[in-house]
């Protein structure tokens, strides 16, 4: 985690429980305090048991148009509905968080850099040689010693104090405040961009990633949540020649999925394999279109991400042998995991909608993640928690306030 001031203010030892009613359409505050809950536990978590999730955990079996989440479209059709996923692990990246300084007046040695930004020559702007150098560049560019060369008149330019003395304590907050918001902005670059393309020809890769992809296609059905003749009905499609195509698609699935578990998990796909899992994809793009007139076609790239999430907690000499193939899950190789929209604890509070205030700390968030945790919060939103600082250093997690923000 990012070495700022909150974060002394965790306890050292036990375990934070969050829990949110993530899967509603309406914001949290609608339901009031009950919607989320933090929860700490002083001693070993090891010693807590552990309760299954409820039968309708993730589902909206209500409306099939919106009845699934990204976890439970890779749940195992065979299991109990409430268990939506394999437990895997949330991927967290360490990135450049500036905590917005709160100087206690002008012998506060943390004025230094920003006093030097407005006295001092600027540097070079291609070599920076530290966080001064990048602050009085930026000094530079908002508020530059010499006019740039312009057939325009420029309006005057204020010109650099020659002593500290000289320096304003507003324009030091100023100029802190505008660096923050600086790298906010450089936080958002290159949304939705992956650094490491995948060869197509090579998905599914391991038996984990064909069982998941096969589970993506089953719970297109509803497959155990709901009876398929309701499925059909409500597409409008149902007869008996489609029911009969259904169910023998589905125990053609099934046989497969039971032939990859038997091999497993970790097993890497033969070309012959891989042409098995295909062809029975194929099919069923082929009968949801009967089904529905259009076809979702799976994410074999998506599911392999997925997949190493949980293969790496299970069988970590994967990583050894496979440096390559592990590049492609990597968070740091997943820009989208680096930026604004990432999985994080502390750091600035700057939100999709509405950003903290002053007094409030960023506890948690965690973006939408559908390789990973398999996580989607409204339309590719957020979910935070936060607290406020006098709360956090006693320990009050009951305070912890929660949101899930979308575009």
């Amino acid at each position: 985690m990012p070495d700022i001031e909150a974060r002394g203010a965790l306890p050292k030892s036990g375990m934070l429980y969050f829990f949110a009613l993530s899967q509603s359409n309406e914001p949290l505050e609608s339901y009031g305090s009950d919607a989320w809950r933090v929860l700490y536990y002083p001693d070993n978590p090891a010693d807590l048991p552990s309760r299954p999730a409820p039968e309708d955990a993730g589902w909206k079996i209500d409306h099939l148009d919106y009845g699934q989440t990204d976890a439970s479209s890779y749940r195992n059709p065979d299991g109990p509905r409430g268990e939506l996923f394999p437990r895997c692990t949330v991927r967290f990246t360490v990135i450049d968080v500036w905590d917005l300084p709160r100087f206690s007046g002008r012998d506060d040695p943390r004025l230094r850099p920003f006093e030097d930004a407005i006295c001092g020559e600027p540097a070079d702007l291609d070599k920076p040689a530290g966080i001064a150098d990048i602050i009085r560049n930026f000094w530079k560019d908002m508020n530059p010693f010499k006019p740039k060369t312009s057939k325009a008149p420029e309006p005057p330019r204020k010109e650099a104090p020659q002593a500290r003395a000289d320096i304003e304590m507003r324009d030091i907050d100023s100029l802190a405040y505008d660096c923050l918001q600086m790298l906010c902005v450089e936080e958002q670059r290159d949304f939705y961009q992956s650094r490491v393309e995948l060869n197509p020809e090579s998905l599914p890769y391991r038996a984990e990633d064909a069982v998941m992809v096969l589970n993506e296609a089953r719970n297109t059905w509803f497959e155990n949540i709901l009876p398929i003749e309701t499925v059909l009905d409500h597409e409008g499609k149902y007869s008996d020649a489609l029911l009969q195509a259904y169910n023998d698609w589905r125990a053609q699935a099934v046989a497969l999925t039971h032939n990859l578990v038997a091999m497993g998990r970790e097993t890497r796909l033969s070309p012959e394999d891989r042409g098995k899992v295909l062809d029975v994809l194929e099919q069923n793009v082929r009968l949801q279109k009967q089904a529905r007139q259009y076809a979702s076609h799976p994410h074999l790239e998506f599911t392999l991400r997925a997949s190493l999430t949980t293969l790496l907690s299970d069988f970590p000499g994967i990583a050894e042998k496979e440096p390559e193939l592990l590049a492609v899950g990597d968070p740091d190789n997943r820009v989208e995991l680096n930026g604004f929209l990432s999985h994080r604890m502390f750091g600035n509070g700057k939100g999709i909608q509405e950003d903290l205030d002053d007094d409030e700390v960023l506890l948690l968030q965690l973006c939408s993640d559908s390789d990973g945790p398999r996580f989607m919060w409204w339309d590719v939103g957020a979910i935070r928690f936060w607290i406020k600082r006098e709360a956090l250093e006693t320990c009050e997690f009951h305070l912890v306030e929660a949101e899930i923000e979308g575009h």
